[in-house]
């Protein structure tokens, strides 16, 4: 790996160990509202699943020793029915699916296999190849009491939430979620609802980022546009928040005073620049206990760092086990030619290949690439050149993160 491609790697390092013992509240709620949190407690199976030995189809329950024989029909047996069975010589019971097999089958042969189905009422010719188990579901077969159903740190979706209520839990230890704040800075800035002005430029770094987090689950507030001042700066770094976010502001700049800031105020640098293009000028430090994230501000490589690098940090604070992100692999449609640099190349997923936005070729100050576009290529410096065909490793704009690290440099 080329040494900037490696300054990727060691920021994700440095992400994560800062991450590390960040103190989480946390609060109970009813399963429901638990939908998209993060568990904070090992969640275990108190009943199985089957809880007890049932039929898997509709059909008659009896026993494999009694192939090709006549049985006799003892009764009907409906799921929920709660009263103990047993079969007794040459015997069989008609059997709905999820109903309770009675003492004694050890098979379910369906109603369209036995001549006259459904319809019999008084005996069945049992078939003549039987097999012990057919269509049976065996209690604990898919999860037994006492095993693990739910990790810690797991993301609580729908089909989560499913399987808890299987076990009759309506209230999970959850937690918080990250409180976050959102400035803009510079004197350059207006707002988006502010009448137009030429000398100045509306504020669109607020929304990418409140929007690319809100895509990922997290929920933010915005604090306005901060004067390129350090008083300014001190009194939005005092704020109540878990992670602070400004974009601009991270250069070296004459105008840019947060870097002097934090060291004024005494931050901890976690990050002090990437090497990668677009998106070198960034910057994360620890203040207290809260973290700061100056994006740079153009937008397009402030949108590339915050997902590639600060939204798997910002699941990492929230107490989720899976916050790598995690590749795909899909076949290039175009060849490419490219300077041997480290890159995050803007790609649009479409018809199970990759598309590059514009041939490749935009400039890292425009924001229109960003909307033609729908994922990333993370190239290293020795890939000089694409062929169409080739498979490559890409990161959706809306990736999946796993517990394991993956490295998603081409």
């Amino acid at each position: 790996m080329s040494d900037k491609a490696k300054s990727i790697r060691d920021s994700m390092d440095s992400l994560h160990k800062a991450a590390q013992g960040f103190f989480l509240q946390t609060e109970v709620l009813p399963l429901l509202s638990a939908l998209d949190r993060i568990l904070a407690e090992e969640v275990y199976v108190e009943k199985s699943l089957p809880s007890f030995d049932n039929s898997a189809m509709d059909g008659y329950a009896l026993k494999t020793s009694d192939a090709g024989k006549t049985l006799k029909i003892q009764k009907t047996i409906f799921a929920g029915d709660c009263a103990e069975a047993a079969l007794g010589d040459l015997e069989c019971v008609k059997i709905m699916t999820g109903a309770k097999i009675p003492n004694g089958a050890d098979c379910v042969v369906p109603f369209e296999e036995i001549e006259g189905g459904f319809q019999n009422t008084k005996q069945i010719l049992a078939p003549q190849n039987l097999k012990k188990g057919a269509n049976i579901r065996k209690c604990g077969e898919e999860i037994t009491k006492g095993a693990r159903l739910l990790e810690k740190g797991d993301d609580l979706n729908a089909d989560c939430l499913t399987l808890l209520a299987t076990q009759g839990i309506s209230y999970l230890k959850t937690f918080v979620p990250l409180k976050i704040s959102i400035f803009a800075s510079g004197d350059e800035l207006q707002e988006i609802w502010e009448q137009s002005d030429s000398a100045r430029i509306f504020n669109s770094n607020a929304t990418m980022i409140a929007a690319i987090l809100k895509s990922y689950g997290f929920k933010s507030s915005y604090g306005g546009i901060l004067a390129d001042n350090r008083q300014a700066i001190k009194e939005a770094l005092g704020i109540p928040s878990d992670v602070i976010f400004t974009s601009g502001g991270a250069s070296k700049g004459e105008a840019d005073f947060m870097r002097e800031v934090l060291k004024e105020c005494g931050a901890q640098m976690v990050i002090d620049g990437v090497q990668i293009k677009p998106g070198k000028p960034l910057m994360v430090a620890k203040l207290d206990s809260k973290f700061i994230v100056a994006l740079p501000g153009n937008p397009l490589a402030g949108a590339v760092l915050l997902r590639l690098l600060i939204v798997p940090f910002l699941r990492q604070l929230s107490g989720a086990n899976a916050y790598y992100p995690q590749f795909i692999m899909l076949k290039v449609a175009q060849d490419l030619k490219r300077k041997t640099r480290t890159e995050a190349s803007l790609v649009k997923i479409q018809e199970d290949c990759v598309h590059f936005v514009k041939d490749g070729k935009y400039g890292s100050g425009e924001v229109t690439p960003m909307a033609l576009g729908n994922a990333l290529v993370i190239f290293g410096e020795t890939c000089d050149s694409i062929t169409k065909g080739q498979w490559l490793k890409v990161l959706p704009y809306k990736m999946d993160f796993g517990v394991k690290e993956a490295d998603f440099i081409n």
